[in-house]
């Protein structure tokens, strides 16, 4: 009889010890940041046919000229963000690739949609505060020298990058 409750005793042990076993917890700390979107909209192209050719230059100023590219930026009220792009590039026609035109790229900025209130970026990369309304504009202007342009197609591949800081 002893031998059945030791054998009983150690079955029972060990039927519980699994069971205590299969019951322990565990504890992960997560932890997420969750960033805001940041939204570009395009409300004006930059207009390169309409400004009058001043010699071999186009220029559309972006603090001025009603040509200028229009953007608005849509994000949370008061933060900051980094905006990059291209300051200059070569554009080669696209059927023949003889003729360039060569292009400087500029940007102002505004809290408001008010082109004339807005400031020169430095050029490549700056930091901007979105506005308390959520949004932040952007004129973008170009001086294109078309010295050695020919008849045709040419593109540009004009990048802005924008994130949060």
């Amino acid at each position: 009889m002893t031998r059945i409750k030791i054998v009983l005793a150690i079955i029972l042990f060990w039927v519980f010890g699994s069971i205590s076993a299969q019951n322990r917890s565990y504890s992960i700390e997560v932890s997420a940041v969750v960033v805001d979107n940041l939204q570009l909209i395009t409300v004006r192209d930059l207009d390169l046919i309409n400004p009058a050719l001043q010699g071999d230059l186009i220029i559309v100023n972006p603090l001025t000229s009603t040509f200028a590219g229009q953007f608005k930026i849509l994000g949370s009220p008061n933060r900051s963000i980094r905006i990059n792009y291209t300051i200059r590039e070569s554009l080669v026609e696209q059927n023949d690739g003889i003729g360039v035109v060569q292009a400087v790229y500029s940007m102002t900025t505004a809290v408001e949609d008010v082109q004339a209130a807005s400031f020169l970026l430095p050029q490549g990369t700056a930091n901007v505060s979105i506005g308390p309304t959520g949004e932040v504009f952007i004129w973008l202007g170009a001086e294109f020298d078309v010295s050695q342009a020919t008849q045709g197609n040419y593109l540009s591949q004009f990048v802005l990058e924008f994130e949060y800081i």
